[in-house]
């Protein structure tokens, strides 16, 4: 995808890739220079949207609004692209006045959402897990660990050292074919060299600060921070195989295919931007990403944890939070993949609890209950799988499903 420039229009068009930073540096001179303050950004010639430039343009976006310059999107015409777009909550972001957002509306993908605080971010970062787990088949519990480490400390360190006035946003993709997730974190701060460099004068150098940044320990301040947070998001892509960037300050980072390059870059960053792409299905990837001092790090309380388990190691799954529809196939793969993955295989006990659902329909019953019974067998059902609250009608719909299956195999 490249661009050019009309007065103070940014056309974006298929041809060889260019940087965010080439982007960045065009809407600077079209706003300090040409002095325009209504910019619009026309993506209408497009027939692929490339992330990596998207979502650090979003931020840049929020961020001049603060200095009173707003843009407007005319989206693909491509109705598929211009659809992704609005669900990945790009167009909102960019523009609010005109497109509204879509973060509780879209339920297969994780829209690209701001946060500007600890509870803001704490948020996101569950939404992110939730939807993973929901949306991909044969997630392990180690791997979910993983994910969540991951995203909660690059998320968390745009709170601690960016200074960034629009917090920081926050995206993830997963392409489940090649069992990979990216995870995308911009802000609009200070960057990283100049982050580093307040508590290590030393490191003037934009190149060898962001080589820096990626060690073990590396921090501002010792006496409150670890410094671990990138290091060991690093680790966890880079040993997964999967890529690494980081564009701040005149620095860029990469991992890709083993090797590690660290350049400096003749336009600065505004801000910070990293993707992480990170390989969940390769074995033993916790435990050898998250090595701290030659310490394995512990997760006592994962995300599974603190959102499904009660008073005892059971998972205590409330149905009516679960799903947005009872009445649908789809709906039910999408619950089914969650307790595929929550109970790593239907391996841990796990109670439905059905309160305030009143009807589901056949065809979600089949595709969520039926299917995992044929799966697993009655014996292993009926140990597993326990339900309360549970309605007569909801009982016999599921009780049917079953049988009608069963039937169907058997023929």
């Amino acid at each position: 995808m490249k661009f050019h420039t009309e007065g103070p229009r940014l056309v974006f068009e298929d041809g060889p890739d260019t940087t965010f930073l080439n982007v960045s540096a065009a809407l600077l001179n079209i706003v300090n220079k040409q002095e325009h303050n209504n910019i619009t950004l026309d993506f209408s010639e497009t027939t692929y949207l490339e992330p990596k430039i998207i979502v650090p343009l979003l931020t840049v976006a929020r961020s001049y609004r603060i200095d009173h310059v707003f843009f407007d999107i005319i989206t693909p015409k491509v109705k598929k692209l211009s659809d992704l777009f609005h669900n990945a909550n790009w167009s909102n972001l960019i523009s609010p006045e005109k497109f509204e957002p879509r973060d509780d509306l879209n339920d297969k993908h994780l829209s690209a959402l701001q946060y500007r605080s600890s509870d803001e971010q704490y948020r996101a970062v569950d939404r992110c897990l939730m939807t993973i787990i929901k949306t991909i088949p044969g997630v392990n519990r180690k791997a979910i660990r993983a994910l969540e480490w991951s995203l909660s400390e690059i998320t968390d360190n745009v709170l601690n050292h960016a200074e960034s006035h629009i917090g920081g946003v926050l995206q993830v993709m997963s392409f489940p074919k090649k069992k990979l997730i990216e995870i995308y974190v911009c802000d609009a701060g200070i960057g990283i060299p100049r982050s580093l460099r307040s508590g290590r004068p030393e490191l003037t150098d934009h190149v060898q600060a962001l080589r820096e940044s990626i060690q073990e320990g590396v921090t501002r301040n010792k006496q409150t921070n670890q410094g671990n947070g990138l290091f060991g998001a690093y680790r966890c892509s880079s040993l997964s195989g999967g890529e690494f960037e980081i564009y701040s300050g005149n620095a860029f980072l990469k991992h890709s295919n083993k090797l590690l390059s660290v350049t400096k870059t003749g336009i600065p960053a505004r801000g910070t931007f990293i993707r992480a792409c990170i390989n969940y299905g390769i074995e033993r990837l916790l435990e050898e990403a998250f090595v701290f001092r030659n310490v394995k790090y512990d997760f006592p309380n994962d995300f599974i944890d603190k959102t499904y388990r009660r008073d005892s190691d059971d998972i205590h799954f409330i149905m009516i939070g679960e799903s947005n529809s009872f009445r649908s196939r789809e709906a039910g793969m999408l619950v089914r993949n969650k307790i595929q993955n929550i109970t790593e295989e239907y391996t841990n006990k796990l109670t439905f609890d059905f309160a305030g659902i009143h009807v589901i329909s056949s065809s979600f019953a089949d595709e969520v209950f039926a299917k995992i019974y044929v799966q697993i067998g009655r014996d292993s059902f009926n140990k597993i799988f326990k339900f309360i609250n549970t309605e007569e009608t909801v009982k016999i719909l599921i009780d049917r499903s079953i049988r009608q299956r069963l039937s169907d195999r058997g023929r």
